[in-house]
């Protein structure tokens, strides 16, 4: 008995049970049908694929490719009329694909199909590749929300940051006003400095022995050309004016190092701490460093601070509280006026005043003026919290007090009530 002979042996006594396996399967799918598409008999696998058919129940109207009527065209045959891809659907939004195969008899059409192993493996891997990339997207979701938390985090500790940030603008633009007063005196240094006391000094010097030479050789004509090139060549101006140059550039680099004093006193970076300084000290190198913007609008200042006032305080803060309420008032005032600063102490306290002679502040706006984010200026030229750090560095830092009076037309007053020693 051949191996072939022994397995359809094998089989003989599982014929029933692989005939309902065959006519339950939906993966294999065999259909028997009329001439004019009637179905005749239908597995389990070839009644799903006809369910997609647009009428109601199985129907030869699902064959979509290709066509039923082009299957049952033509003589019978014992081969297969058609080996390869069928496929079935509603000509819509249902499409179901088969490997398959079909046998015209004299008085049927057998069809019979199976989904294609390598096609199921295609989308298997498909799926797959999709399912790989979903992954990577909610990961990727999940990195960009805790990225949008950490933004979120980090706007909210921005809205905090951004009082000190004001302060540092304030800095910066004090300083780009310092720089171009610094220009002056750098140049005098650059270009005097090392001609003056080297170079002038070594020419008269090699000059002066070139004239001896000339009177010892006792030439009379060169003598009288000596006499020429000193009085064409102005000679004793040029040597008496090196004493000149030499003190215009002292001046300068004075000059420099008085700005660069002004802006270490303001800024404080060395004192970042509570210390005791000197009232009158802090007030003048806050307004030598407002100085430009004040002369440019025409402003004049008026100081009238008592020198013996000292205090306990944190310089810096106190320096950017001074500068805040000079450049408001400059501002107030864009074409001229007059600012004047008070201040006494009184015992245990010391009494500061910042008055102008601006426009003044509406009624309306004066009891928001210290609120933060308030402002009366257009729109990208102000942030509205100058006044806002002011309060809070004199409330928070110093225990101090700090008010504003104003009627419009007739400027507007700010007063500070600082304490002479800080509580701990």
């Amino acid at each position: 008995m051949t191996d072939s002979q022994a397995a359809e042996a094998a089989l003989s006594g599982w014929e029933e049970r692989i005939r309902a396996a065959w006519r339950d399967s939906r993966a294999l799918a065999v259909g028997l049908f009329s001439p004019s598409g009637a179905p005749r008999y239908l597995n389990a696998g070839m009644a799903h694929l006809l369910s997609a058919a647009p009428a109601d129940g199985p129907s030869a109207d699902a064959f979509v490719n290709p066509a039923f009527d082009d299957l049952a065209a033509g003589p019978p045959s014992d081969h297969p009329v058609f080996t390869g891809i069928m496929t079935f659907g509603d000509r819509k939004a249902v499409s179901r694909t088969v490997a398959a195969r079909v046998w015209r008899g004299p008085e049927d059409l057998l069809v019979t199909g199976e989904f294609d192993a390598e096609e199921l493996d295609r989308l298997n891997r498909q799926l797959t590749d999709y399912n790989r990339e979903v992954n990577n997207l909610q990961r990727q979701l999940i990195k960009e929300k805790r990225r949008l938390e950490e933004t979120l985090a980090e706007l909210k500790e921005t809205q905090v940051m951004l009082i000190q940030s004001e302060k540092m603008n304030a800095l910066g633009q004090l300083v780009a006003g310092v720089a171009h007063e610094i220009n002056n005196p750098l140049a005098y240094v650059a270009g005097n400095v090392h001609s003056l006391k080297t170079a002038f000094t070594d020419i008269a010097d090699g000059y002066g022995r070139l004239e001896a030479l000339i009177d010892v050789t006792g030439d009379p004509a060169l003598s009288q050309k000596k006499t020429e090139i000193r009085e064409d060549c102005d000679i004793d101006f040029l040597f008496g004016d090196i004493e000149d140059l030499h003190n215009a550039t002292v001046g300068g680099l004075d000059r420099v190092k008085k700005i660069v004093t002004d802006l270490r006193n303001f800024s404080r970076l060395d004192e970042a701490g509570r210390k005791r300084v000197n009232l009158l000290e802090n007030v003048r190198s806050t307004l030598a460093l407002a100085a430009p913007d004040l002369r440019k609008r025409g402003i004049e200042v008026s100081v009238a601070v008592d020198p013996a006032v000292e205090l306990e305080c944190y310089p810096a803060l106190l320096n950017q509280v001074f500068l805040n309420l000079i450049v408001n008032a400059a501002q107030a005032m864009d074409s001229g006026g007059d600012l004047t600063i008070e201040g006494e102490s009184s015992g245990e306290r010391v009494h500061l005043r910042f008055a102008d002679s601006g426009p003044g502040i509406p009624p309306k706006d004066l009891e928001s003026i210290f609120n933060p984010f308030f402002t009366t200026k257009p729109v990208g030229q102000g942030t509205g919290l100058g006044l806002s750090i002011a309060y809070k560095i004199v409330r928070d830092k110093h225990g101090g007090e700090i008010r504003a009076a104003s009627e419009p037309g007739n400027g507007a007053v700010f007063t500070l009530d600082l304490p002479v020693e800080l509580k701990a």
